[in-house]
């Protein structure tokens, strides 16, 4: 079994060093042309899809310019995704204080971490799939309906290779069988379904960048900063000001369009540092006005969760010490198989508007996540009981609002690209928020309520938190549990909306992803979804960068 090991390693670093030295894609550059037809802004989730698909044009030049390089290997490793926070391949942004949710969090602010690399946040978000819900879409504009991106959703489906969790699990068995215990038609209990391919992480960044980097039509700029939108005098997209790794600055000119894919926080700030966004707040910075557009950076929204976690005495969760055993890290890094392959969301259910999503791992590393969450020591240790024990047994459910009302916004702090705009969710700032979350509790409570959870000893924690202890400790109790949410809810990480798709006049881009008041000027990232996703929005913008290539290709052929 060693010399397996031993040879398979060799084997793996071998092809490392290859890949890395002497199979270096056509398409990475590190000279620009002077002028391309399109250049697309992010090489993340929407942006990977558009440059593979543009490229497929074979007459037509395309560049896509990416802040940052490659994710490492631990990128690869499903389970190990919050590993990458903080680091160089993270934005590392941070909320702004909230007035209303994170009192257990520093200074109540929310870490937003978003991947800076190829892949961007597709490479280290936790590759949950979902389209949500059909009523999700209504009230999007002509051609962005369910029924319109249903083609979409099917071949994002085959593409993006979607897994579920195995059946035999005895948490997923459990949870499924409690739907039993539900006689109503609006509750559905599913398997966890993500995207991973021979046991490793498979986002867009593999799917389609990947197959298309060999190209000599595409152009991929790594390590380079696109700093402001650049404008002919009547408005037409000249193309863009680039910041290199060395520092030194540059320009380069689009024939025919500049796509901005640079996701619901880096959009909105290249916007508004372009001139187009609400006039005053653009005149505050000195900004010339080129499109006064009231909702640049403003419908910002993201689910926020509340874990609660479920005590078992059952040897059926996932546990540090079990993931820290010999025959677990070989069945991975030998056979691709086991927890780390998996992403540990077993099981998602949905009741109305309420969600939830049972996360198997049981254990925490209070020194790694309380630092990368930013929560304080004692609500991250009344949250999470597990942060002294590695082998104690049970789960998480996270719940949360599929449809949170409250919407915050993204705005400038400075004129400079490399300053961080104020990104502010808003969380909970409207209370039916609140209800809503509190419903999603009782969703996840209930489940528990069967034959298989009671064998398994399944009950309950209620968080002892200093700020919640005048109240009864019991989640069935409204105030305690808004008490407990807007001490210890966590973002979600499903940021949307900052640059909102309608036909109002208000709307920052129409139903063909132009931006209002300019030509040559589109959005598509998740900036540009107009209400939320009543699940993990990672899979609808994808399909919805293949419904936005099909849209600029057959223009183009006209």
């Amino acid at each position: 079994m060693w010399n397996y090991v031993l040879v398979s390693v060799v084997v793996l670093l071998a092809s490392l060093i290859y890949h890395c030295y002497f199979n270096r894609p056509l398409s990475i550059i590190d000279h620009p042309d002077t002028h391309y037809d399109y250049i697309i802004v992010g090489a993340g989730t929407a942006g990977c899809v558009v440059a593979s698909r543009l490229s497929e044009i074979s007459n037509k030049t395309v560049l896509l310019v990416e802040a940052g390089g490659y994710f490492g290997w631990v990128a690869s490793v499903p389970l190990l995704a919050p590993m990458l926070q903080g680091t160089e391949v993270d934005w590392a942004y941070a909320s702004e204080p909230q007035k209303f949710s994170s009192r257990g969090f520093g200074n109540h602010i929310q870490k937003v971490p978003r991947g800076k690399g190829l892949g961007g946040s597709g490479q280290m978000n936790y590759l949950v799939h979902s389209f949500g819900r059909p009523e999700d879409y209504t009230g999007w504009p002509k051609g962005w309906s369910h029924a319109d991106l249903l083609p979409y959703f099917k071949k994002v489906s085959d593409i993006m290779n979607v897994m579920s969790s195995p059946e035999e699990e005895y948490l997923i068995e459990a949870f499924l069988m409690a739907d039993e215990s539900f006689k109503l038609n609006n509750v559905t209990l599913q398997k966890g379904m993500f995207t991973t391919k021979k046991g490793s992480r498979w986002t867009s960044y593999h799917a389609y960048l990947q197959n298309a980097w060999n190209r000599r039509n595409l152009h991929i700029l790594t390590n380079t900063l696109v700093a402001k939108i650049l404008f002919k005098e009547n408005a037409t997209v000249d193309g863009i000001k680039v910041i290199y790794k060395d520092g030194s600055v540059g320009k380069i000119h689009a024939r025919k369009e500049v796509i901005l894919c640079g996701g619901a926080i880096n959009t909105p700030q290249l916007l508004l540092l372009s001139g187009i966004g609400p006039a005053e707040e653009l005149e505050k910075f000195q900004i010339r006005v080129l499109s006064d557009l009231p909702e640049v950076g403003k419908n910002f929204f993201d689910h926020l969760l509340l874990p609660v976690f479920v005590n078992l005495e059952a040897r059926v969760s996932i546990t540090l010490v079990k993931l820290q055993t010999v025959p677990e890290l070989l069945n991975y890094f030998v056979f691709g198989r086991g927890w780390y392959a998996t992403n540990a969301v077993m099981g998602i259910g949905r009741m109305n508007n309420s969600g939830i999503m049972l996360f198997g791992v049981a254990s925490t590393e209070e020194r790694i996540l309380k630092s990368l969450s930013n929560y304080k020591t004692e609500p991250y240790r009344s949250l999470y009981p597990t942060y002294n024990n590695n082998s104690r047994e049970g789960f998480l459910y996270m719940s949360y609002c599929l449809q949170p009302k409250s919407r915050g916004s993204i705005t400038l702090r400075s004129v400079n690209i490399r300053h961080h705009p104020k990104i502010d969710p808003a969380y909970l700032k409207h209370e039916d928020d609140v209800l809503c979350t509190h419903e999603a509790i009782n969703f996840a409570i209930q489940t528990l309520d069967t034959k298989k959870f009671r064998e398994y000893g399944a009950k309950v924690h209620h968080p002892d938190l200093e700020e919640c202890r005048h109240l009864p400790q019991d989640y069935r109790d409204v105030e305690y549990a808004e008490c407990v949410i807007r001490v210890g809810g966590l973002s979600g990480y499903h940021l949307c909306g900052s640059s909102r798709m309608g036909v109002d006049d208000r709307a920052v881009v129409d139903e063909e992803l132009r931006v209002r008041g300019v030509n040559g000027l589109r959005v598509m990232d998740a900036s540009v979804i107009p209400s939320p996703i009543s699940g993990n929005p990672n899979s609808v913008v994808i399909a919805m960068a293949e419904r936005l290539s099909d849209l600029i290709i057959d223009q183009g052929s006209n």
